[in-house]
C-alpha cells in the first residue's frame, strides 16, 4: 500500500498545482494528465494480469476476474472484460505494452488493438503492430475501431462476416408510449442500416437560420420528416386497405382553439390540430347523441392537388423571413386559417417547412404584412 500512497500525495499535490495554472494553459496540462491515466493503466493491467494467472479471485470467493472486477472495482460487466483482455494480450504485444505504458496511446486504443488480436489471434496483430500504433497515435478512438475493423477483414475475411452477421441478427426497435403521451425511441442497427438512417438524418438535420434547436432535437424533427415524406409520397404499402396516414379526431370547437383534437386515443392541443388541418384530408363524419358514427362524407384536401402545384412555383421555398428550405420541406399554411373564415386561395396560402410552421402554430408567431411581403413578428 506504500506505493499506492504515494500515488496519492502526488495526485493531491498535482491537483494543487493545477489550481494555480492559467486558463490558457490548461489545454496541455489535460493532455499529460491523460499521459499519466494511461501509465496507470498499464501499471493496473500489469497487475491484473499477476492476479489472474495466480487465481487470487478465488480467495474471495469469485469464479472468475471479470467477475471479481464487478465486485471489488465496480465496473460493468463489459468494462471488467475489456480490462481483461487487454491485460491477458499485453505480454503478446510487447509494441502495444510499451506504447501504453509509456503513455503515448490511450488507453482505448490499447484495448482495441487487445479485442483485435483475441479476434484475430495475437500473432497477426504482431505483424501489423506497428502499422496499428502510427494509426492509434493519430486518430481518435472512434476512427481507429474502423481501421481496427479494416485490419481484422485482412487477417479473416470469413470471421469479419460473421461478425457483421451476429450485429445484424441484434437489430431491434422499440417505439413506446407513455401514459402522457409521449413517445420513447431505442433499439439497435447493424453498421449499413446505421449508416443508411445516419446519413439520411444528416441530410435533414442541418440548422435552419437563427435555429435555436439542439443537435438532437434537429435529429427527431429529422426522423419525423422522413416519416412525413413517406406518408405523403404515398409509396407505403397498404394498411386495413387504405394507404397508411395521421388520422385526427377533431370537432368544430377543436378548430376553433375551444378543445382538444385527437389522435391514436390521445389529446392533442387545439393549435397542433389547427396546424396539421392546414393542408390535410378532411372527411367530415356524423355522430349520433352517443358519440357514435352514423353517416360519413367524401373526403376533400384543404388545398387541391393543383393549388398546391401552384403554390410550390409561386413560393418557392419556405416562405418564413430568412429560411430557404425548398417546396419537398414545406406545408401549405393559411394566413389566416380556414377555420377562421380564411378562404383557401393563392393569396392566402404560403409554404412553410415544418419547423417555422410549428412556430406560426403552437410558438405563437405572426405572419403579417401580405403574400408579397411577408414579415414574421414573435410572440
Amino acid at each position: 500500500m506504500c506505493s499506492t500512497a504515494r500515488i496519492d500525495a502526488l495526485i493531491d499535490e498535482l491537483e494543487c498545482e493545477i489550481q494555480r495554472v492559467h486558463d490558457a494553459g490548461l489545454g496541455d496540462e489535460l493532455v499529460e494528465i491523460r499521459r499519466v491515466c494511461n501509465r496507470l493503466e498499464a501499471v493496473f493491467a500489469h497487475a491484473l494480469v499477476r492476479f489472474d494467472h495466480a487465481r487470487e479471485f478465488a480467495t474471495d470467493g469469485a469464479v472468475s476476474t471479470v467477475s471479481w472486477l464487478r465486485h471489488r472495482c465496480r465496473l460493468s460487466s463489459g468494462n471488467a472484460a475489456e480490462k481483461v483482455t487487454l491485460a491477458r494480450r499485453l505480454a503478446e504485444l510487447p509494441g502495444t505494452d510499451a506504447a501504453l505504458t509509456s503513455g503515448v496511446i490511450d488507453y482505448q486504443h490499447a484495448a482495441l488493438i487487445a479485442r483485435t488480436a483475441d479476434k484475430v489471434g495475437a500473432d497477426n496483430v504482431l505483424a501489423g503492430e506497428n502499422t496499428l500504433l502510427v494509426a492509434a497515435r493519430q486518430m481518435d478512438a472512434g476512427a481507429f475501431a474502423a481501421q481496427t475493423r479494416f485490419f481484422q477483414h485482412c487477417i479473416d475475411a470469413d470471421g469479419t462476416l460473421a461478425d457483421a452477421n451476429q450485429d445484424h441478427e441484434k437489430r431491434r426497435l422499440h417505439l413506446s408510449q407513455s401514459l402522457g403521451g409521449i413517445f420513447f425511441l431505442d433499439g439497435l442497427l447493424d453498421a449499413e442500416g446505421g449508416a443508411m438512417l445516419q446519413s439520411a438524418l444528416r441530410a435533414l438535420s442541418g440548422p435552419l437560420p437563427e435555429d435555436n434547436r439542439t443537435p438532437a432535437q434537429r435529429r427527431a424533427d429529422a426522423l419525423v420528416e422522413l416519416a412525413r415524406r413517406q406518408l405523403d409520397g404515398g409509396g407505403l404499402p397498404q394498411a386495413g386497405g387504405q394507404k397508411p396516414h395521421l388520422t385526427l379526431l377533431l370537432t368544430e370547437e377543436t378548430l376553433k382553439g375551444a378543445a382538444a383534437g385527437e389522435v391514436d386515443r390521445l389529446p392533442l392541443p387545439a393549435e397542433t390540430v389547427r396546424r396539421l388541418a392546414c393542408d390535410c384530408a378532411l372527411t367530415p363524419i356524423v355522430l349520433n347523441e352517443a358519440g357514435q358514427p352514423i353517416a360519413m362524407g367524401a373526403a376533400r384536401r384543404t388545398v387541391s392537388p393543383s393549388q398546391a402545384r401552384a403554390l410550390r412555383a409561386r413560393d418557392r421555398m419556405c416562405r418564413f423571413p430568412g429560411c430557404d428550405r425548398t417546396p419537398d420541406w414545406t406545408r401549405a399554411h393559411h394566413l389566416r386559417h380556414w377555420a377562421d373564415g380564411g378562404p383557401t386561395i393563392l393569396p392566402n396560402l404560403a409554404l412553410l417547412c415544418g419547423r417555422h410552421h410549428w412556430l406560426v402554430h403552437e410558438g405563437r408567431w405572426r405572419l403579417v404584412g401580405g403574400v408579397a411581403n411577408l414579415q414574421a413578428v414573435p410572440p
